[in-house]
C-alpha cells in the first residue's frame, strides 16, 4: 500500500511512463505500451487511483452548459485574510480555478458566469463582500486557445 510520502517506482512508474505516452488512451493501447496485459494493466491503474497517486480531471467546455462568460480575476488580498478568501472562492459555483500567488496581486482565480451580467453582479455581490479583498483587477477571456487537457486550434504550420 502506498503512503503520501512514497515514491513511485517499478511496476507504478511504467504504468504512468505509459499513460503519457499513450495520453490518456484505452487500456489496449497502454498494454501494448507497456508490454504488460490489459487486466494488469487494468489493477495496476485501479491501485494507482486507490492509493491517490493517480486521479483524472475533466475539463469540458462551459458553453455546453450555458456559461458564456469566463474571466481570469487578479485579487490583491491582504495577507491575514488569504485563507479566508480562498476558502470561501473555494465555495463559489462560479470559480472554476483559485491559487494565492506571490507578489502583487497575491491570488489569481479563473471565473465562469453564464453572461457579463451575471459576471457584474458575482463581483459586486460576492467578490466584494469578501473581508480583505483589497482590489480586483478583471479580464474578460474572448478566446480559449488552449485548455489544460487539449488543443483547442489545429497547430499552425
Amino acid at each position: 500500500m502506498l503512503s503520501g510520502g512514497d515514491r513511485i517506482g517499478g511496476d507504478r512508474r511504467t504504468v504512468v511512463r505509459g499513460s503519457v505516452v499513450v495520453r490518456r488512451g484505452p487500456a489496449d493501447q497502454l498494454a501494448a505500451a507497456t508490454g504488460w496485459s490489459e487486466s494488469t494493466v487494468c489493477r495496476r491503474l485501479e491501485e494507482l487511483r486507490r492509493n491517490d497517486v493517480l486521479h483524472f480531471e475533466v475539463e469540458i467546455d462551459p458553453m455546453l452548459f450555458g456559461y458564456a462568460t469566463e474571466a481570469v480575476l487578479w485579487l490583491t488580498v491582504a495577507p491575514s485574510e488569504l485563507t479566508a478568501v480562498a476558502q470561501a472562492l473555494a465555495g463559489h459555483p462560479e470559480i472554476a480555478f483559485a491559487a494565492a500567488t506571490t507578489g502583487d496581486p497575491n491570488m489569481i482565480a479563473f471565473t465562469v458566469c453564464a453572461d457579463p451580467s451575471a459576471l457584474y453582479d458575482y463581483l459586486a455581490t460576492r467578490i466584494g463582500a469578501l473581508p480583505g479583498v483589497l482590489k480586483v483587477e478583471t479580464a474578460l477571456i474572448a478566446r480559449n486557445v488552449k485548455r489544460a487537457g487539449a488543443r483547442l486550434l489545429p497547430m499552425s504550420r
